[in-house]
């Protein structure tokens, strides 16, 4: 029987764009899959557009961040493999099928990501280096994961401190406890880049991946390596 996958869809104010990631995600053959929505206390059409897909499970929580809407989904998912999608971006259709047959042939791998692909809408933004225009990259980032339930049970859940870097801080945790790691060639994520990205707020994300360093350099002294 194939294992059953969590797709998890932070959302706020996301009715932009919110349909086509959506769709990206039931676009994947396999099957079964539960698809849960967090509605991080969106004002605008959000609700409607996750509540007009019948397999999805929303759920709506007063605005409290990404890292706490990605927490709240992993405490309703039911899948042994768990994979996450922001609002504005894309999966390919093979998506799942070529990131499950890596976890598959490789059964000690805790979890695995891919090379991602920066789309472009409208002019480049300020932040985005001009190299990275419509240009493929090996980049961590959730959208790019398939983890494994068990991961989660190690490292623990996202850390609800951090604004623009709790997907940093996990990874930098996942590494110092021992997690194996499967990085794929395939690009299997397309990145819409616009002006209203999170990584537009540069100052907030630099400050983030700091305290995620830093916190993975006490870790390791404490651990004395």
């Amino acid at each position: 029987m194939s294992l059953l996958v969590t797709a998890i869809v932070p959302v706020f104010n996301g009715e932009r764009y919110l349909r086509v990631a959506l769709e990206s995600i039931f676009s994947q053959p396999h099957r079964p899959l539960q698809v849960v929505v967090v509605d991080d206390g969106s004002t605008d059409g959000s609700a409607a557009i996750a509540r007009s897909f019948p397999e999805v499970e929303y759920v709506f929580q007063p605005n409290a961040g990404v890292a706490a809407a990605r927490n709240t989904a992993l405490q309703r998912a039911r899948g042994e493999l768990i994979a996450f999608l922001d609002q504005d971006d894309r999966w390919t259709p093979d998506k799942l099928a070529v990131q499950m047959k890596v976890l598959a042939e490789q059964p000690d791998t805790d979890f695995t990501y891919c090379r991602i692909r920066n789309v472009l809408e409208g002019e480049r933004p300020a932040w985005l280096d001009p190299r990275f225009v419509d240009e493929d990259s090996v980049t961590f980032m959730p959208g790019s994961l398939l983890v494994r339930r068990r991961a989660f049970e190690r490292v623990g859940p996202f850390n609800v401190s951090f604004v623009n870097g709790s997907d940093t801080d996990w990874l930098l945790r996942a590494r110092d406890a021992g997690l194996r790691i499967a990085v794929t060639q395939d690009v299997l994520l397309l990145r819409t880049v616009h002006d209203g990205n999170a990584s537009r707020n540069y100052a907030t994300s630099r400050r983030d991946v700091f305290a995620a360093l830093h916190g993975a350099i006490r870790r390791r002294k404490a651990a004395g390596s």
